[in-house]
């Protein structure tokens, strides 16, 4: 993974955990920020209509969010970074406000801006720009009156300890987010490889090192559910056996390496005309099976196998010793009702040394009077 897709990841995963802390603050904000208004009446009781609009202002706000958050959770989750922000900007500056029409920079007041700003920082996993930005508006807006010449200061010392906290409280949560996006990044990575490793692990577990098909044993389970779910719902499905004619004169003339790669070539020849709903595997050695769900015998011997021959020998295996002309045999078989995966293979099989006894490279569907002719080759 590049780095500019793990960072996007990153921040993808940071969405979904964002998202539910928003919810947290905007039902919380919903709650308290009209409780507070009984404050109010005893600190300002001649602006607490004034005060009201303020606070049903973030409440309405907090309010929408909660509904789009019901009604909409993948537009609110895309959006939840401004979303978040502007919550939190809105509250901030609603109870700066209050601070001014009550005592100014001494007003008491300015701890829930203090406050505010603690929740945003345990809350939610900002970018660094996005936290500085944040708390630069809030102490902005907050020191706007005081440079403007429309607030002066009173108690010095009051006004002075309420600066004092204030910043201390925003390199507090600047530092924090920081801090904590940077385990968060580790966390994620070390989840990512962990996936990364689980698949790996999992591919090595079910696929055939050399062709990329599956291999024997989850070819077998896979079969097994999808012959069930035909089963199950009264649908045709087909077994398809192929084998590559004359291989061992290949890998003694050429040497196994060669051998691999005409191996590694069928494969993908053959498997280039399934569908995504057919399930190929290498039965074993040079020999290898599908499973064709929704596929009856006449058109998986028609159509599926007799494509699968021509792609083969249509045009030479390209090797480390030149170009080599390859065919294949391969027998089909129906699966009944009533048997196994293994059973529907055998039937295949007893096809595909009809068609190796018959001059090979042909396509051959099992037959009743197969079942009395010799052993299957493999």
């Amino acid at each position: 993974m590049t780095d500019k897709a793990a960072v996007a990841s990153f921040e993808d995963s940071l969405r979904t955990r964002n998202a539910a802390a928003l919810r947290v603050e905007v039902a919380l904000g919903a709650v308290l920020v009209p409780s507070f208004w009984a404050l109010d009446w005893f600190v300002i009781p001649d602006q607490v209509w004034v005060t009201l609009g303020f606070r049903l202002a973030c409440t309405c706000y907090a309010l929408a969010i909660l509904v789009a958050g019901r009604l909409r959770p993948e537009w609110t989750t895309r959006n939840v970074s401004w979303l978040s922000f502007s919550f939190s900007l809105s509250v901030a500056w609603s109870i700066a406000l209050m601070c001014f029409m009550h005592e100014g920079y001494e007003s008491p007041y300015y701890a829930g801006v203090n406050l505010l700003i603690l929740a945003v920082g345990l809350l939610f996993s900002w970018r660094l720009a996005t936290s500085i930005v944040f708390v630069a508006l809030v102490y902005a807006f907050y020191m706007a009156p005081l440079m403007l010449g429309i607030l002066t200061i009173r108690d010095g010392v009051a006004a002075l300890g309420n600066q004092l906290f204030m910043i201390a409280t925003m390199i507090i949560t600047v530092t924090s987010q920081f801090h904590r996006r940077r385990l968060e990044r580790r966390e994620h990575e070390a989840q990512v490889a962990q996936q990364q490793l689980l698949a790996e692990v999992q591919h090595m577990a079910t696929t055939d090192w050399l062709t990329s098909l599956y291999n024997r044993r989850h070819f077998f389970r896979l079969g097994e559910d999808e012959i069930e779910r035909a089963r199950r719902y009264v649908h045709p499905i087909s077994v398809i056996m192929v084998d590559v004619d004359h291989f061992k004169s290949i890998n003694d003339t050429y040497g196994h390496s060669v051998g691999d790669q005409v191996l590694c070539a069928i494969a993908k020849r053959m498997t280039g005309g399934l569908r995504k709903s057919d399930i190929a595997g290498r039965y074993g050695g040079e020999e290898f099976a599908m499973v064709l769900p929704e596929t009856d015998v006449v058109a998986a011997t028609a159509i599926v196998a007799e494509r699968m021959r021509e792609s083969v020998c249509g045009r030479p295996v390209d090797t480390a010793e030149g170009p080599l002309q390859v065919t294949v045999s391969i027998g089909v078989a129906g699966v009944d009702s009533k048997e196994n995966l293994l059973d529907a293979l055998t039937r295949a099989d007893q096809g595909l040394y009809s068609a190796k006894r018959s001059g090979r490279n042909r396509v051959i569907a099992w037959t009743t009077e197969l079942a009395s002719a010799a052993p299957p080759a493999a």
